[in-house]
């Protein structure tokens, strides 16, 4: 192509598009570290390493399922969406530390076996962990009528992104935890 008939882009469309990537990277980057910090503190406050390393997998897995759903039925994360992954961030974090100090306190006690401080979490924990990501997940619905898509859209996102953390701490996290249990030999 000669080079006179190369042109530049501008408009409210270009600098959309830029901002949006910007936005997009910025909010990764940010709850990548968000999950490192959160790992640290875990650590610190559980004096364990193995249980901030272990409580990663299920405070990952859930972004990672609903953009991966979000891409296969969709196809397109804009900028309403990218901030999806922080802002349930600390939803799915909630309930995957009431799990685990849950089941460290059932483990704490008379050194039950796993599967016994498992049972116990759940039926300690498991109760207000569901109904408050029902009622979180209900309240992120509501955002589904909104007429304006970028509402919508990040409703929904945060609606199944809230549920398959539950998901997550409710079959993945246990499973670690008997994993963990076996290579520890506790």
């Amino acid at each position: 192509m000669p080079s006179y008939m190369h042109v530049r882009g501008s408009g409210l469309s270009i600098v959309w598009a830029y901002l949006s990537e910007r936005n997009i990277v910025s909010m990764l980057v940010a709850a990548f570290a968000a999950l490192f910090a959160i790992a640290l503190v875990m650590i610190a406050a559980l004096k364990r390493l193995d249980m901030g390393l272990v409580s990663l997998v299920p405070n990952i897995t859930p972004a990672v399922i609903a953009f991966g759903l979000w891409g296969i039925f969709v196809g397109e994360v804009g900028l309403g969406l990218s901030v999806v992954s922080s802002m349930t961030l600390g939803i799915v974090v909630d309930n995957t530390v009431h799990f685990i100090t849950k089941y460290l306190r059932f483990r704490g006690q008379d050194k039950p076996d796993s599967e016994h401080a498992v049972r116990q979490t759940f039926y300690l924990a498991g109760p207000a962990m569901a109904v408050t990501t029902i009622a979180l997940a209900a309240g992120f619905m509501v955002l589904t009528f909104s007429d304006y898509k970028m509402s919508a859209d990040m409703g929904l996102l945060s609606a199944i992104t809230v549920t398959i953390a539950l998901v997550m701490d409710f079959l993945l996290l246990p499973a670690l935890l008997f994993q963990l249990s076996r290579w520890r030999r506790d």
